[in-house]
């Protein structure tokens, strides 16, 4: 297994899998809580993709690729720890995003199945509309950023300084957590 190829198609999964979020955020920008209801979904698709999928993506990319890196060039201000830290800001922007979804879900999940009155007074309270629009547009920029960074520096950096045998192991590494099936 090529481990490059493989993440290069799991950014691609995860961009699909989140198609409809700039959409839903440029929608929830635009026509406020009106656009809840049609953007809710979407919104709790990401933020679960964010949950697993995303998740599991970092932690193969740190558990393999980047400790193959890291054991060339140590692991102190290399590119590795900055992927490391946006891993945890995308994460923690995620995480911002299902609570939000939590709130609106816990407080006011009738008045958003039912739209009227009280959806607009969740909206006029706390700009839950204009804040999923914002929240959505961070992670979506903050992906989009970190993926480019991954395939343009650290991706050719990586099949450049690691040799087949590395590759090769880095591949296993990523197929062994793969089919453990455990959350990892």
């Amino acid at each position: 297994m090529d481990p490059i190829q493989y993440l290069l198609d799991e950014h691609r999964a995860i961009l699909t899998g989140i198609g409809g979020l700039r959409a839903a955020a440029d929608d929830l920008a635009l026509r406020g809580e009106a656009a809840l209801p049609a953007a809710l979904p979407v919104l709790r698709g990401a933020g679960a993709l964010m949950e697993t999928q995303l998740e599991q993506h970092a932690r193969k990319e740190e558990a393999t690729l980047f400790q193959a890196l890291e054991a060339i060039f140590g692991a102190d201000g290399t590119p590795t720890v900055v992927m490391r830290r946006e891993h945890q800001d995308l994460h923690a922007q995620g995480e911002a995003l299902r609570q939000t979804l939590r709130e609106l879900n816990e407080v006011e999940h009738p008045a958003i199945e039912a739209g009227g009155a009280q959806l607009r007074s969740l909206a006029a309270r706390g700009g839950s509309a204009v804040g999923l629009a914002g929240t959505a547009m961070d992670i979506l920029r903050l992906l989009e950023q970190h993926f480019a960074k991954e395939e343009q520096v650290l991706f050719p950096m990586a099949a450049n300084l690691l040799d087949e045998a590395q590759l090769a192991e880095v591949g296993a590494a990523i197929e062994r957590l793969d089919s453990s099936g455990a959350p990892m």
